[in-house]
């Protein structure tokens, strides 16, 4: 039995690209699940809603977060990234490689414009060579990591004497941590972005109806192109805050990261036929499973099990949003 997602006409897909971009009934669904998380810890433990276990959980996830943005990017295009693991790891060794030379600006620089560069790299391949991203990227993911490895000799570099990259990990602005200011700060971005410029529009025509879209005068090559530079950039910031908050760059770090992040995008309403999405329902989605893990941490649940709850929400929330599908043989 195979899933055929909804696609809309070359007719129709002028204004359900206008629509798509709107706030998603199933956005104020997953708010509710939050809520009721969120009250549920808070009966259990009276601590729960303070101010430093909030700092907890905000901190722990801007990671999975920013990363979380980039990839629903990707997936509204109708495309997926599953190379930013590699990426992460790469980029973070980049800049490990040039820590002796003591320069912030170079080793900050190098790191995110080593993601961006991987992250151009998969939209070419994507968009101009015609290769399927998912095996594109799986391909970058081999590669990003290998040579991780090999330019690191598999050893690990700290960063601790770069106060400036630090910074990122464990720095603050008034009072509020780095790492949640920029989950912050990219959230407000994305969200103009999709809801309130013409790219959005071009982004969600592209994955609705690509061939609708092209017809129309949109280049969906270089829509592609974009959102997987912006991927990848948000891999190398996601390396750099995770690398600065434990203090080493680690060449093996985030293994399973890009099924984390992709899960968090399918939780917070991403389709991976494309077309459909937003950055408030992954925002929502990724506090979701920082409470969820913050909670069965406070319970003193093994890791593993935690896993196998956080994967049972997301099939509790995600499971109604079949309705909206065909189910064909």
């Amino acid at each position: 039995m195979t899933i055929i997602e909804e696609k809309p006409s070359f007719k129709t897909a002028g204004w359900q690209a206008q629509v798509r971009f709107l706030p998603e009934i199933g956005d104020l669904s997953r708010v509710a699940v939050l809520i009721a998380l969120v009250a549920v810890g808070q009966v259990l433990y009276p601590g729960f809603l303070s101010s430093e276990n909030l700092r907890v959980i905000f901190t722990a996830v801007a990671g999975i977060g920013i990363l979380a943005f980039g990839m629903t990017m990707v997936v509204i295009t109708g495309e997926i990234d599953l190379s930013v693991a590699g990426v992460a790891v790469l980029s973070t060794v980049i800049g490990g490689l040039l820590l002796p030379t003591g320069s912030p600006v170079l080793i900050l620089g190098a790191t995110l414009l080593c993601g961006l560069c991987l992250g151009i790299a998969n939209g070419v391949l994507v968009a101009k060579v015609g290769i399927s991203s998912l095996i594109s990227t799986l391909a970058m993911l081999g590669i990003a990591g290998a040579l991780a490895n090999i330019f690191s000799a598999g050893q690990a570099t700290y960063p601790e004497k770069i106060a400036e990259y630090m910074w990122f990990g464990r720095g603050a602005l008034l009072g509020v941590p780095v790492p949640i200011v920029l989950l912050a700060v990219l959230a407000l971005i994305c969200v103009f972005i999709t809801r309130s410029s013409t790219f959005g529009r071009k982004l969600y025509a592209t994955g609705g109806n690509a061939r609708a879209a092209l017809l129309s005068g949109i280049r969906i090559d270089r829509v592609k192109i974009a959102v997987f530079a912006f991927c990848g950039l948000c891999a190398a910031l996601t390396g750099l805050i995770e690398s600065a908050r434990l203090g080493y760059i680690n060449p093996a770090a985030f293994p399973g990261l890009e099924l984390k992040v992709l899960a968090v995008t399918v939780l917070g309403g991403a389709a991976l036929a494309g077309g459909t999405g937003s950055v408030f329902g992954t925002l929502t989605a990724t506090l979701i499973i920082g409470v969820i893990n913050n909670l069965l941490n406070q319970m003193g649940v093994s890791f593993y099990m935690q896993q196998v709850v956080t994967a049972l929400v997301i099939l509790v929330v995600v499971m109604p949003g079949m309705k909206n599908r065909r189910f064909v043989k």
